[in-house]
């Protein structure tokens, strides 16, 4: 994912009360999680590398950051099911796909990212469909000679 939103009103409500060096350790995380569509490593040393966290004052900001708005990949669904407020199969599949992909990989996620990340990739599967149906029924009207 190359782009998210960012609702100023509800980043200012959610972190307020962040320093500003827990500010840009937020941003960061945030931009790696969106930016690779995976977990951040849930191993404190490789986090603080992905981060560029070198000094003991960023490291401390990177570790509140980390107890605050991100947990480890959960082994069962339902507390994300719940948390993001899935009810239907229909709704609940493709955060399945999504969370069994990283299972191996585990990690540190931000529930609501998450929820963001799975509704852009629904989206860009249907628009994925509409494009090869659209392109499809391009064919066929070259192919009989462009009668519909």
């Amino acid at each position: 994912m190359n782009f998210y939103k960012h609702f100023l009103g509800d980043y200012n409500r959610a972190t307020g009360h962040l320093t500003l060096v827990e500010h840009g350790a937020f941003r960061l995380m945030l931009d790696h999680f969106y930016g690779a569509g995976r977990p951040l490593p849930g191993n404190r040393k490789s986090l603080y590398r992905l981060l560029r966290a070198e000094s003991e004052a960023e490291r401390r900001a990177v570790d509140a950051i980390a107890v605050q708005f991100w947990r480890p990949l959960p082994a069962e669904m339902e507390p994300l099911y719940e948390a993001l407020g899935l009810r239907s199969e229909e709704e609940r599949r493709p955060l399945r796909a999504v969370v069994t992909e990283w299972t191996e990989v585990g990690g540190l996620i931000n529930v609501r990212a998450l929820g963001e990340m799975v509704k852009a990739r629904v989206i860009a599967e249907k628009n994925k469909q509409t494009a090869i149906e659209r392109e499809q029924k391009k064919r066929l009207r070259l192919v009989s000679g462009g009668r519909s």
